[in-house]
């Protein structure tokens, strides 16, 4: 709300200079500036203020204010078009750099929008959509269900189509105040419905309620002004029905809102009135995984994570995910497998080679690779025991392949993140058991120079250092 606030201080001082009793024209106008850019700071959603500033000008600028001005002399609304030039610049700077640093955090993960043509479609529902919130604001959730981004068919594009037509009658019939209200309400949104990438539409849905928070001021403005003009009218009959209805409206919408204050009680609460009403949200099953998982509740949290690799499989975290609560759930193998598979979907695409996320992946796999490795050590000594050779032999090789390749997953990852000390303890702990302590040494070392008396590492350095001696 901060945003909103520095939004209309922004506005408010923009047409104060129109005012001829503000005395100093230039702070206003400078204020109005700065307001503009901490708006654009807090949330950059606001870059349509100058659009919607001309706007206003339009419908503030009458065409007999126009016609007095006489040739030769610019009219307000000329006027103002010149004061929005900053304003634009500031926009179109903060507006790019909002892009860049969006779909630089998105990285790989894929964000469908489909072609320009179901872009602009989409767009048309959209706004039909957020218009339809404001008079019906029912069902709410924290992700809605995710929207279609393939060619569009003739029917999709009605919404457009009527949007633009009601648009034309409304200029045709000269009804400014009409017009600016919707014209108002299309620009504010227009950077929130689905023309640019941006991680809004990470969940598939192209709309979300606090998204709307500034478009709606028109709307919210016009039915305020309906209400007014019916109650000047004077006429008793018609005040007690405005009245009424408008304390109805009040008193649904008081109700409604105590009502859904109670699904933001917790986190689990949101996602699971959200799931009763679309299920089908891969945030929300990862989200809930994630907090039973911290609950230590793994068998719980392992259908929501697979929920959200089934919804969203081109996203490696989400392998990760899995593979971690299969591994606390001992069922190692499943663990490796999804590693394996967040890995070789990472190993696709070049720009995530050396991602945290890559790091990670390959941490938790040489992990379980280490886990399993001890367990067929164990084995191989148990048939050793019993004289089965062969299976001791058999076992003794797939545990040196597994710690192998743990070792070769621990030394990927340091290059990614050479200060982890994690890496290092863990890397250090197999080549010692491997027999490989000149190489173990460095390691565990680095360990403790990170972590001084991190205990595993420490302890592991000291059994070496005492087999020396």
């Amino acid at each position: 709300m901060l945003a909103m606030f520095f939004f209309l201080i922004s506005a408010l001082f923009f047409f104060e200079i129109e005012d001829q009793r503000v005395l100093n024209r230039p702070v206003a106008y400078s204020a109005s500036l700065v307001a503009f850019l901490l708006a654009l700071l807090c949330k950059t959603q606001v870059v349509f203020l100058p659009v919607a500033l001309l706007l206003c000008a339009w419908w503030r600028n009458s065409p007999v204010d126009s016609k007095r001005q006489g040739k030769g002399n610019p009219s307000r609304f000329q006027r103002e078009i010149v004061r929005t030039v900053p304003f634009f610049l500031i926009a179109i700077v903060l507006g790019l750099i909002t892009i860049w640093f969006q779909n630089r955090g998105i990285g790989e993960e894929e964000i469908l929008l489909g072609p320009f043509t179901r872009r602009l479609t989409n767009a048309g529902m959209a706004i039909w959509w957020y218009a339809k919130q404001v008079l019906a604001p029912v069902r709410l959730m924290a992700v809605y269900p995710q929207w279609r981004f393939d060619l569009p068919t003739l029917t999709d594009w009605l919404p457009l189509i009527a949007l633009t037509g009601g648009l034309l009658l409304l200029w045709r019939r000269h009804s400014r105040g009409l017009l600016f209200a919707f014209a108002y309400f299309i620009v504010a949104l227009l950077p929130v419905i689905g023309i640019v990438r941006m991680s809004y539409a990470r969940s598939g849905a192209l709309v979300a309620d606090h998204l709307q928070y500034f478009a709606d001021i028109s709307l919210i403005a016009l039915f305020s002004a309906g209400v007014a003009r019916l109650w000047s009218t004077g006429r008793r009959e018609i005040r007690i029905a405005t009245g009424t209805i408008v304390l109805v409206l009040l008193g649904v919408m008081g109700s409604y809102t105590w009502a859904r204050a109670g699904v933001y009680r917790d986190e689990q609460t949101l996602w699971q009135d959200n799931f009763s009403k679309n299920p089908n949200t891969w945030q929300g099953h990862n989200r809930v995984g994630q907090l039973l998982f911290n609950q230590e509740k793994f068998t719980e949290a392992a259908p929501h994570f697979e929920q959200a690799v089934q919804l969203k499989p081109e996203l490696a975290d989400n392998y990760n995910l899995l593979g971690l609560v299969y591994c606390r759930l001992q069922r190692f193998e499943e663990g490796i497998a999804q590693y394996r598979k967040g890995l070789q979907l990472n190993g696709e695409r070049p720009s995530t080679a050396q991602s945290v996320s890559t790091a990670t992946l390959r941490v938790n796999l040489a992990n379980a690779l280490s886990l399993t490795g001890n367990s067929f050590s164990d084995l191989a000594r148990a048939a050793s025991d019993q004289g089965d050779l062969a299976a001791a032999q058999a076992d003794t090789k797939e545990a040196n392949a597994r710690f192998t390749e743990a070792i070769e997953q621990y030394e990927k990852a340091l290059t990614i993140e050479p200060e982890h000390p994690a890496i290092h303890r863990n890397l250090g702990i197999v080549l010692a058991r491997l027999g490989r302590t000149e190489e173990a040494i460095p390691h565990l070392r680095k360990v403790l120079q990170l972590v001084p008396n991190e205990p595993s590492a420490r302890e592991t350095l000291e059994a070496i250092e005492a087999q020396r001696q």
